[in-house]
């Protein structure tokens, strides 16, 4: 065997020797012919010389052999495998971006559906608004249907619509009434006052000149017996005037004032400069007691003189402005002097 191995070794190392040394192209030829055909005689010579080992008598192919073979696999059998793990990725690939375009769609789906509800929404606050503003057309007084003309309510809504209530600062008679019914406890619940302290600041606002009368209503019926020493004449110059407010508490005041006093309400009525626009014009008051003087009642129609919150087109004399600054300190000194 080692014989054999050295001789094909010197075969090939000579005739690689004359394979590559320059020559006749037609020698070239010759010398590779014969080089084939003396290595196919050294590689017969070799494997006859391998099959007369003993593993080779006897049929016994090596163990590595027999695990390549093994191994081994048909191309065919390989392609398919390659073909069917190339499928599986991309139908993993496909479905996972099924499922994302799937959210994205579902996502868009519910922002459209949003966005119809928010039109909808907002259609019908139109139409609701159109609604009312034909409502508010449609509706007419009969002085309009009549006259052609707007009446004072339908003026009046239009005015405040576009002017701003402006509150004056309270006069000094009723700065000092006000600052009488804050020490009698009647400003105790109301929270727009700061720490409970008295600041004239506060009732320049719409809260705060309510709260002033309804505290001046409430000391009227806690001093009802301050009611007969009042002076008449002032009384009666304001019952005379007519109505402070076209709202129905005030009017039905003054109408009360005036049936104390015996004053026909037409008397009254017919120089009214509000009375296009009251609903209660020559009608009087029948229900309660009309013979004795109610405080509640005087405190309602003076403080309304006071803080000067009677519509604009009424122009109050200063004849009725003393009267009210009378009554006021009248007021103020019996409370005291009772107390």
């Amino acid at each position: 065997m080692p014989l054999a191995m050295s001789l094909f070794k010197t075969l090939i190392s000579h005739h690689f020797h004359t394979l590559f040394k320059p020559q006749n192209p037609l020698h070239r030829s010759q010398v590779i012919n014969s080089f084939l055909h003396k290595s196919l005689l050294c590689s017969s010579l070799f494997y006859s010389s391998k099959t007369y080992s003993p593993r080779f008598e006897d049929g016994i192919e090596p163990a590595e052999d027999n695990d390549q073979k093994e191994n081994k696999k048909a191309l065919d059998v390989i392609f398919k495998e390659a073909v069917s793990e190339r499928l599986g990725e991309n139908a993993e690939s496909s479905e996972s971006e099924s499922e994302e375009e799937n959210k994205e769609l579902k996502s868009r789906l519910r922002e459209l559906e949003r966005e119809v509800r928010r039109l909808k929404a907002k259609s019908s606050c139109k139409d609701d608004l159109k609604k009312k503003e034909s409502k508010k057309s449609k509706r007419k007084s009969l002085y309009a249907v009549f006259t052609n003309q707007e009446s004072y309510i339908e003026r009046h809504a239009e005015r405040i619509k576009e002017e701003p209530e402006v509150y004056k600062e309270l006069s000094p008679d009723m700065e000092v009434f006000v600052n009488h019914l804050y020490k009698e406890g009647y400003f105790n619940n109301a929270n727009f006052m700061r720490g409970n302290k008295l600041e004239f600041g506060c009732f320049e606002s719409r809260y705060g000149r309510d709260f002033i009368k309804f505290a001046a209503e409430k000391f009227g019926k806690d001093n009802q017996e301050i009611a007969k020493w009042l002076s008449g004449s002032d009384l009666k110059k304001v019952a005379l005037f007519g109505c402070p407010s076209l709202a129905r508490k005030n009017i039905f005041a003054a109408k009360r004032l005036r049936k104390v006093f015996e004053i026909q309400e037409n008397t009254v009525c017919t120089k009214c400069v509000l009375k296009q626009s009251c609903k209660f014009v020559n009608q009087s008051v029948w229900k309660g007691d009309t013979k004795n003087l109610n405080l509640a009642v005087v405190m309602r129609v003076i403080t309304l003189y006071a803080l000067e919150s009677v519509p604009p087109e009424l122009a109050v004399p200063n004849e009725i402005k003393v009267s009210v600054s009378k009554l006021l300190k009248e007021v103020l000194k019996l409370s005291q002097s009772i107390s």
